[in-house]
């Protein structure tokens, strides 16, 4: 089995962006491969929605958050809930992230635990932890996102084959 990184843009989507996440989330799935995500609003709530669906034992699934979950969340609602992230969106992400860890404990991996101010540093180290425990990428950038070309930079300096780069512009 391989572990696919799913990466893209958190902030904005479109119909095309989910519905290309949702179908390549189910072509790793039938492939009998596990997903990799930041554990984000947009493209790693896509695929990780799509993923427990088909994987609700949540085996598969690796999710790598820069900070205990309640933090995340909390830093979600403080400094990134601005247009085009709702609280619905917050509220989406909470409730499968939570249900991902209820599920599989094993399956979240909260990179920083040590207090609940999150800087880039963090989320710089959950793209590295992505990389370090992956063996492919699958990424969706939008306007040419720089934290899905973070992570792919780092995906190529480490080996990693970027299978699908999807490029969109909204």
């Amino acid at each position: 089995m391989k572990w696919v990184i799913f990466t893209g843009t958190w902030r904005l989507t479109n119909k095309e962006v989910e519905n290309d996440v949702r179908l390549a989330a189910r072509q790793v799935f039938e492939n009998g491969d596990g997903l990799v995500t930041g554990g984000a609003t947009g493209v790693d709530y896509f695929a990780m929605d799509e993923f427990l669906k088909l994987n609700p034992e949540c085996t598969r699934i690796r999710i790598f958050i820069p900070a205990r979950l309640d933090h995340f969340i909390e830093d979600y609602r403080k400094n990134w809930k601005n247009d085009p992230v709702t609280n619905i969106d917050i509220d989406n992400i909470a409730f499968v992230l939570k249900l991902i860890r209820e599920r599989n404990p094993s399956a979240v991996f909260e990179v920083r635990k040590d207090s609940g101010d999150i800087t880039q540093d963090e989320y710089d180290l959950r793209h590295n932890e992505e990389v370090t425990f992956s063996d492919e990428v699958y990424a969706f950038q939008v306007n040419n996102s720089t934290g899905t070309g973070d992570t792919i930079n780092k995906a190529k300096a480490a080996g990693l084959p970027v299978t699908l780069h999807k490029q969109y512009t909204i």
